[in-house]
């Protein structure tokens, strides 16, 4: 089944058009697994549904791209250049904090009711996920 997950309005600019390519070319055409976990974390993205242990997460769409976006790459440090351009696809303004709120949005949903600090922040470089750790409070 294919799909759009994109589109500019006219009039748009050469230059933003091709940013867009370029981000597509960027992800590639990689074979995803249907499930995703890390811990009792998980996820299933064709139903577009995802879990902590038995409870199911709410979560807007932003939040679960962002989500998957983790999912996809374990213990890896994601800059928020590279969040920007994964889940929100355009050319957001660098000193925009719409990243920072996200994932303040997203362990309030996924961490904090579970007694987890799994969305990690690396000071100066991005956040990453780690594998369930205690949450220090």
């Amino acid at each position: 089944m294919w799909g759009a997950d994109d589109y500019l309005t006219k009039p748009f600019s050469f230059a933003e058009l091709f940013a867009r390519m370029r981000a597509l070319i960027r992800r590639g055409a990689v074979e995803r697994p249907s499930a995703l976990q890390v811990g009792d974390l998980r996820m299933d993205p064709p139903s577009r549904r995802a879990w902590r242990g038995a409870v199911e997460l709410e979560l807007t769409a932003k939040e679960f791209a962002l989500l998957e976006l983790f999912l996809r790459h374990p213990g890896e440090v994601l800059t928020r250049t590279r969040i920007l351009e994964s889940v929100w696809d355009s050319a957001y303004d660098g000193v925009s904090n719409v990243v920072d709120q996200y994932m303040a949005y997203l362990r309030r949903k996924i961490d904090r009711p579970f007694g987890v600090d799994q969305l990690q922040t690396v000071r100066g470089a991005g956040y990453r996920l780690r594998e369930a750790a205690p949450w220090d409070g």
